[in-house]
């Protein structure tokens, strides 16, 4: 989620600059989940361009198809051309699931060895194209610049890149590229190739999103290794303040644009120092004060506040900046701090779960629920993290006996008042004791699993307590491997872990966690009609979140809604 976009946009300074994206291989975006309004790219618009190339041209023609019919005020075309390193023929090997497709034969042998690789990789047949290069389109079109290039062509990426050589050396401030640790493609280049192509280029290497494959005879798995690390998505930004650096591409307006790609790309920090930048040596041309940005972004963090936000680095030098704030409101003695974190440390829960964004969430989860038709009405029902309470008469509502657990006083008390007619307890999923050892026919535990640090611990006392059937959702992480992902949180926020950790697993490791207890687990073929749940995990998602909802069960269910599966591709409820 962007943080200094949203001041940016409101300032005008989003206004002044166009924003051009190119995204190779776009034959995945199909869906609204995919398309790259949905990434938060439409916050440039109407001063926004997208191309989006792919070799076939039904998925581009369905593409721009679906564009007729959105009320979108940017400019995106796809175009159906295969690129490369040439102008020339080629062989396209179409694989069983087409967004694999590339043009290096897959390497089937290979691929065998790993869990669910054969079925989306193996070769279903081939064919000849025509292949071109992004300068010769840019030179045929008349386009000069290029921002943002992303590229996932399934081991072409190279090949891309040297035919874009002109145009990336000319305007291309970033990259997202797919990247390969294995030859899953006969002879593809690989990671460390396409690494020294772009550092040569002025380029430097700033994350990778890393996918592992288990070997596809084996039953184990380790708890620490996810497997082989088989391919990635890698990030790759120029630095346009180095000092020694002398480019033409060393101007406040591509520094501005570095900014906003890598706030959109969850780089803040890099977002930062570049708007500090530019306001400490251009700040004198009202274009480039960010001040005012920084100051407005960084006070969204309550500690920032209590620390002093003019006293940080980010801040200090810039403050003769800074038109419109009360600097001495943000400057905070030692007694402030103190009265102020005093202050923070009793948030109050109301503000926070019933604010517009939470309340919209909920809605949208519970009414998915719902229309899942399963067996509910009359049982009983463990709720576990309850909050203060705002799931509960979803279950009141349906005739159940409900017991609603709650691991935070604070949130527990607001709960016993809205509903003292019904079984509470204090109870730390962490920690989880015998403050609870009976069985019910439901558990349910929506948003609660990745806000802990042992969430393998909390899935056997879920099981342990279910008599019939649990009803998961959680935040996830995008992979087909099995990973916990750890992660920090807040722990003063009424809504994060206690501890502060947390966890961000994979649709994999709750599902085959799940398996482990219960002999009938299941996903619905729909997800909440929400952003934070994606329905095609093909893609990464730029949410800071993404959520996925599981069901496990003691009894088979003949639903029509629910697979016995980890599905590729959901729809939307």
């Amino acid at each position: 989620m962007s943080l200094f976009l949203p001041s940016l946009k409101r300032s005008g300074h989003l206004d002044r600059i166009h924003m051009t994206v190119c995204n190779v291989g776009s034959r995945k975006i199909t869906s609204s989940e995919d398309d790259y309004s949905q990434k938060g790219w439409e916050i440039f618009a109407p001063h926004l361009t997208i191309y989006g190339f792919d070799a076939d041209a039904d998925a581009c023609e369905a593409s721009n198809t679906a564009l007729e019919s959105q009320p979108i005020n940017w400019t995106e075309k796809h175009i159906p051309l295969a690129l490369a390193n040439s102008v020339g023929e080629s062989t396209l090997y179409v694989t069983k699931h087409p967004m694999c497709s590339s043009l290096y034969p897959p390497n089937e042998s290979y691929l065998g060895r790993f869990s669910g690789l054969s079925e989306l990789v193996n070769l279903d047949f081939y064919v000849g194209i025509e292949t071109t290069t992004l300068d010769e389109f840019c030179q045929s079109e008349g386009i000069e610049e290029i921002d943002f290039l992303q590229i996932d062509v399934q081991g072409a990426e190279l090949q891309v890149l040297q035919g874009a050589s002109q145009i990336l050396g000319k305007s291309i401030l970033a990259v997202h590229a797919e990247v390969g640790f294995s030859h899953l493609y006969k002879n593809q280049p690989l990671f460390a190739d396409v690494d020294i192509y772009l550092r040569e280029q002025g380029f430097t290497l700033f994350d990778l999103d890393k996918a592992y494959r288990l070997r596809s005879i084996s039953p184990i798995c380790s708890t620490v290794r996810a497997g082989q690390l088989l391919y990635g998505e890698a990030f790759y930004f120029r630095d346009l303040i180095e000092d020694s650096l002398e480019n033409n591409l060393k101007t406040p307006e591509r520094i501005l644009k570095l900014a906003c790609i890598a706030d959109l790309l969850n780089f803040p920090d890099y977002t930062l120092e570049l708007l500090e930048y530019l306001t400490f040596h251009y700040g004198s041309n009202r274009n480039y004060n960010f001040a005012n940005n920084i100051v407005e972004s960084l006070a969204q963090f309550p500690q920032l506040v209590n620390i002093g936000i003019t006293s940080l680095p980010a801040v200090s030098r810039i403050l003769d900046y800074i038109d419109g704030y009360d600097i001495d409101s943000l400057i905070s003695s030692k007694a402030d701090v103190t009265a102020k974190y005093q202050q923070e440390l009793h948030i109050d829960p109301m503000k926070v779960f019933h604010c517009d964004e939470y309340l919209r969430h909920n809605q949208r989860r519970l009414e998915h629920l719902a229309s899942l038709g399963l067996d509910i009405v009359g049982k009983t029902v463990l709720e576990l993290g309850a909050g203060i309470g705002d799931h509960t008469s979803f279950f009141r509502d349906r005739s159940c006996k409900v017991v609603a657990a709650e691991g935070r006083p604070q949130n527990l008390e607001i709960l016993r008042s809205r509903y003292p007619d019904i079984e509470t307890i204090q109870l730390d999923l962490e920690t989880p004791d015998l403050k609870i050892n009976q069985q019910f026919d439901i558990v349910y535990c929506y948003g609660l699993l990745y806000h802990l640090q042992t969430p393998t611990q909390a899935i056997e006392f879920m099981a342990r307590s279910c008599q019939k059937m649990l009803l998961l959702e959680t935040s996830v992480s995008f992979g087909e491997e099995e990973a916990i992902n750890f992660c920090n949180e807040v722990a003063d926020y009424p809504s994060q872990a206690i501890s502060g950790n947390g966890c961000r697993p994979t649709r994999k490791w709750v599902y085959n966690q799940l398996k482990q207890y219960f002999e009938f687990v299941y996903m619905p073929i729909t997800q909440p009609n929400h952003e934070q749940f994606p329905i095609d995990w093909t893609l990464s998602s730029s949410e800071t979140l993404v959520r996925s909802v599981f069901i496990a069960s003691r009894q088979e269910l003949n639903n029509l809604l629910l697979v016995e599966d980890i599905p590729l591709k959901q729809q939307r409820h």
